[in-house]
């Protein structure tokens, strides 16, 4: 069950209000105590978390900078651009390099909602975490989506207002073709794996050819 949002999204020029109002946002439509928000650098190629709840130094410590080639949730929102729900970590062979330390925090499951803006610039992701096994509804994905749009939105806003016309159109013209360099090396790394996954399947384990003698 989804609750009205009484409070608006905060009149600020600093992103930090933004950011805190987008976590509030997520964990409220989410009805959960963990989550975070997480900006791009695209010049960097991380994901670095700007605000959390719930969490400790040593999750913290894990997640400080996401790569788009990682398994985690977050990661392959970058990768894939839209929504990811991992319903059960444990359950998860993609996620295997961060289940011990996502399972010690005490979390079980993880939605993760890329922050896109309304003109398509990515800026980040929004994850939130869950103590048991839990896949959100559609149309808790839906909204949680829309409230990223709005806060892209509003980020997009206080750094316009910081340039001129000539700036902003300049640092918009980057940001877009860095976001494409960014999505098309995902989309090679994302055929890769299933090539690698295929083949596997197709082959199977390695076996000894016949006749050679086993050290």
């Amino acid at each position: 069950m989804l609750y009205a949002m009484p409070d608006p999204l905060p009149r600020s020029n600093d992103v930090q209000p933004i950011l805190d109002w987008l976590l509030h946002k997520g964990v409220d439509l989410s009805q959960t105590g963990f989550g975070n928000v997480q900006l791009m650098s695209w010049t960097a190629g991380y994901l670095e978390i700007k605000a959390q709840q719930g969490f400790d130094e040593a999750f913290l410590k894990f997640f400080e900078r996401v790569r788009i080639e990682d398994g985690s949730a977050c990661a392959r929102a970058l990768r894939n651009r839209e929504p990811i729900v991992i319903e059960d970590i444990m359950a998860d062979e993609e996620f295997l390099p961060c289940q011990q330390v996502v399972s010690h925090t005490g979390i079980r499951a993880v939605q993760s909602t890329p922050i896109i803006s309304s003109s398509g610039a990515f800026l980040g992701v929004m994850s939130t975490h869950f103590a048991a096994r839990h896949r959100p509804t559609r149309i808790e994905l839906r909204e949680l989506q829309h409230t990223a749009q709005i806060a892209a939105n509003a980020l997009i806003r206080i750094g316009a207002s910081r340039y001129s016309i000539h700036e902003r159109i300049k640092s918009s013209l980057m940001l877009m073709e860095q976001s494409r360099e960014e999505m098309a090396r995902a989309d090679r790394l994302l055929l890769l794996s299933r090539g690698a996954r295929a083949a596997a399947a197709n082959w199977g384990p390695l076996k000894p050819a016949d006749g050679l003698r086993q050290f």
